[in-house]
């Protein structure tokens, strides 16, 4: 081979490497094939973004039935768009309008103990929209790493491969753990009389102290939870170009 043909063939190959690998090191070439992917995938992606919020909620409201005994025995809807327009319009400062607005209630399912006058919740699960947003987001952030996991170009060997498989779901549960967790809204009138993510704890068993010296810790652990799911696709995309560059001819 000449000289020049030779030059040449290093200076494509170098050109494909660098267009494989970015500036961020996964590269704008693998992220492309990973939406590519990503789109065949997204009925899945769809259908966790709706089904992971229900099984939570549908989870919860097991837990409270065996702990408390009792089936629910009333469903309340909010009217959320008309509150929030109300909030809007009778208070000045945005500063006080956002907290409000995104402790309003969408729908409450509980169990009413009729046997003090009017009725009084003892327990009740309130679904709030901005909780409920984040759940949908978990849903489909897991979606996107099922998908990416399954339409994935295996490489190495089967260790290798269930290794790989196995990090990015220990770090996917974590991330879906800890960002879901903030999200429970419970209320129980033997426990606590204000349903945050908190007193939710508490309600399941948690010590009282321990779950109220958790509570600065909230938002950051909804962060870090959305931060783990979406660190860990971007590692599946990784080993993805690891397996394209693994294909490339080598240098010479």
């Amino acid at each position: 081979m000449s000289a020049i043909a030779g030059h040449e063939l290093r200076g494509a190959i170098s050109a494909q490497g660098a267009a494989r690998h970015g500036a961020g090191g996964i590269g704008i070439e693998a992220l492309r094939a990973a939406l590519a992917r990503l789109a065949r995938w997204r009925g899945l992606i769809l259908a966790l973004a709706i089904v992971f919020p229900l099984a939570f909620y549908a989870m919860l409201l097991a837990i409270l039935v065996v702990r408390f005994g009792h089936l629910p025995n009333y469903v309340t809807p909010y009217d959320w768009f008309g509150n929030v327009l109300r909030i809007i319009a009778g208070t000045k400062s945005v500063a006080d309008m956002v907290p409000i607005i995104l402790d309003e209630w969408l729908v409450e399912i509980g169990y009413m103990n009729f046997d003090y006058g009017h009725g009084i919740a003892e327990w009740s699960l309130s679904i709030i929209p901005h909780k409920l947003a984040i759940l949908m987001l978990i849903g489909a952030l897991i979606g996107v790493n099922l998908a990416l996991l399954v339409d994935g170009n295996p490489v190495g060997t089967m260790t290798q491969q269930c290794a790989r498989a196995a990090r990015s779901g220990i770090i996917a549960s974590m991330g879906a753990l800890c960002a879901s967790v903030t999200s429970i809204t419970l209320f129980s009138v033997v426990c606590c009389a204000t349903p945050t993510w908190v007193a939710s704890l508490a309600i399941l068993g948690v010590a009282t102290s321990t779950a109220f010296a958790l509570e600065p810790f909230g938002p950051a652990a909804a962060l870090a939870g959305i931060a783990a799911l979406i660190l860990s696709a971007l590692l599946i995309i990784r080993d993805g170009r690891a397996a394209a560059d693994a294909e490339l001819p080598p240098r010479l």
